[in-house]
């Protein structure tokens, strides 16, 4: 059954920006690569960012898009054990990744570094980067033994918040018995989303607090206060970028947990403020990057200018 078409052009309008958003951070990032000829450590984690956002926002909000608008979306049991190993795993990266631009900024911004250093720094950025993913992948692998289609809700009593909202286009979570599924639903709660949100929150605020008591320090030196000033824009678009993700997740385990323990016909809204809420940092993470990044900012205004002025001729 078609969700209302207000609620179906809405969500259209977020996995939207979550597919042309994300893939334009990557073409910017990649061909201002080309032209200066380096990468930059920051770009690098950002670019792995969109990358599981745009890849999130093709194989799991298209698919909930299609089925709002009441087309029919099923798969098999192979089919759905597939789908929630790949709805984890880029589920896991991003968030990984994500608290990696935290840690990073706080690091590198507690000494200066010549341009061998930043080249070492890139190297084991990218490695940081293979590992994640490499372990992410690992996590996920328990969705290819324990996850099935059904056309029942038999396991509507268990949900993993990293993975999905159940059921998923009939696709659930499928454990021997009770206890072993909520061993790993804590598990992954714990390990998954509460120590890399702390540790994003906390290394965000080490960072902000170093930058305001160099700035007290140095605030009577010229060179120094732009460069702090550099900083400190860079530190509030990360800061950003964390707020939304915490936002985003909070919101959508507060309507999950409220509908599991108040389950009514009326709650069922919570659902959908749970699927919005899922999708949010998927979508809107472009717009924050596009705000604070002053390279990204620049390209994404004279492609629009060019276009418009492209218009205007023709």
């Amino acid at each position: 059954m078609a969700e209302h078409p207000v609620q179906v052009f809405a969500y259209g309008l977020l996995v939207s920006c979550g597919i042309l958003g994300n893939a334009v951070v990557i073409w910017i990032a990649a061909d201002s690569t080309r032209e200066n000829r380096y990468l930059a450590s920051s770009d690098l984690i950002l670019m792995n960012i969109a990358v599981a956002n745009l890849l999130l926002s093709l194989t799991r909000n298209t698919l909930l898009l299609f089925f709002d608008a009441g087309y029919s979306v099923s798969f098999t049991d192979v089919g759905c054990r597939m789908m929630m190993f790949v709805w984890t795993w880029l589920r896991s990266a991003s968030i990984w990744v994500t608290l990696s631009l935290s840690i990073f900024h706080f690091v590198t911004i507690r000494a200066s570094r010549t341009m061998l250093q930043k080249l070492n720094e890139r190297n084991k950025i990218a490695k940081a980067m293979v590992i994640e993913w490499a372990l992410s992948f690992v996590y996920s692998s328990v969705a290819l033994g324990y996850s099935s289609n059904t056309k029942t809700n038999s396991t509507n009593n268990l949900m993993l918040i990293s993975s999905t909202i159940r059921p998923l286009l009939g696709c659930v979570w499928t454990f021997p018995d009770d206890t072993s599924g909520l061993i790993y639903t804590m598990i992954s709660v714990v390990i998954h989303e509460a120590i890399p949100i702390s540790l994003m929150i906390l290394a965000n605020a080490a960072t902000l607090l170093f930058l305001y008591k160099h700035y007290r320090k140095t605030q009577d030196v010229v060179f120094n206060n732009n460069l702090i000033s550099t900083e400190w824009k860079a530190a509030k678009t990360i800061l950003y970028l964390i707020l939304l993700f915490i936002f985003c997740w909070g919101t959508h385990v507060l309507s999950i947990n409220y509908y599991n323990f108040m389950g009514s016909p009326s709650t069922r809204y919570m659902l959908i403020i749970a699927r919005f809420s899922a999708s949010g940092f998927v979508g809107f993470y472009p717009l924050v990057v596009a705000t604070g990044h002053g390279k990204l900012k620049r390209k994404m205004a004279n492609i629009l200018r060019c276009r418009w002025l492209k218009s205007l001729n023709q």
